[in-house]
């Protein structure tokens, strides 16, 4: 009897954990949909509600993304910090960085898209001729 108890337990548990999985996704998936739209009050709706279920770094980038398309650079920066932190080699998450320091006046935004460039991001060279360039 207690054998099957706790089979059913864990069968309880296991689709709790299937539906939140999937829950998680369509709402990251949905994020996104909405971020490329340019929609990004309703893809940070989203993305924080992704962001109760599971912490990837990469739902933070994206929320990092959506803050800045609402020029919340402040936001952005604490959401692409994360993301580095979470993941030192986040190629992409330097790079945004490197941008959202150059839109506050940050001089270390050049070490950022440098770093980028190293780790072969086609975005950062480009960003870093335009915010760095012309600085020296």
């Amino acid at each position: 009897m207690n054998r099957i108890i706790f089979c059913f337990f864990l069968s309880m548990l296991l689709n709790t954990a299937h539906a939140q999985s999937n829950d998680f996704y369509n709402l990251y998936f949905d994020g996104n949909a909405l971020l490329v739209k340019g929609q990004y009050a309703k893809a940070l709706d989203c993305y924080n509600k992704a962001l109760k279920l599971a912490q990837p770094d990469y739902v933070f980038f994206n929320r990092g993304n959506a803050y800045f398309g609402k020029k919340d650079y402040t936001s952005a920066m604490a959401d692409y910090n994360k993301a580095i932190e979470m993941n030192k080699q986040y190629t992409e998450a330097y790079c945004q960085r490197g941008l959202v320091k150059s839109f506050l006046g940050d001089k270390t935004c050049c070490d950022d898209l440098k770093k980028a460039i190293k780790m072969d991001s086609p975005d950062a060279q480009d960003a870093y001729e335009k915010n760095c360039k012309k600085k020296k």
